[in-house]
């Protein structure tokens, strides 16, 4: 099953209880340095940074060391860390800065938990929501993505 995760930050309240959860599920320990998703004040409420899992994904387009792939049962685009030089590339064109520099210099990005995101059990405002994702075609067009690397400088 392949998954889409939807943030609506309108509907966030700033509470960090999916940084929190996230920050357990993967490390055992309510850290915010240490979750795969962020919560920042913005002019007009809350913003929820998180890797959106695009299709395509700019990040795997530019990543020449293969540390990013798609997982086929989940969609989601996770990294593989001993691949992964933190060259940075993938973070300069996430059009959602969902890839971020973590502490010591580590690529941060959100995988889905697998398919169970903790942050999206632990959202009780519904700022976050994971649905199934549609069978058919690419969620952007590749051009899109061509365009955005073009961009950024990239291609």
């Amino acid at each position: 099953m392949k998954y889409l995760l939807h943030v609506i930050p309108e509907k966030c309240d700033g509470c960090m209880e999916c940084v929190y959860a996230c920050s357990i599920a993967k490390h055992g320990t309510p850290d915010p340095l240490k979750a795969l998703i962020r919560v920042e004040r913005a002019a007009s409420g809350w913003d929820i940074i998180v890797c959106r899992h695009c299709n395509p994904a700019p990040c795997i387009d530019v990543c020449e060391f293969n540390a990013l792939r798609v997982d086929e049962s989940t969609g989601a685009v996770v990294l593989n860390r001993e691949l992964c030089t933190t060259c940075k590339a993938c973070m300069s064109v996430c059009p959602f800065e969902g890839v971020w520099e973590g502490c010591g210099g580590a690529v941060l990005k959100c995988d889905l938990c697998g398919g169970d995101p903790a942050c999206v059990k632990a959202c009780r405002k519904g700022a976050l929501i994971l649905s199934k994702a549609p069978d058919k075609g690419r969620l952007l067009s590749k051009s899109s993505v061509d365009e955005l690397l073009r961009i950024k400088g990239l291609r």
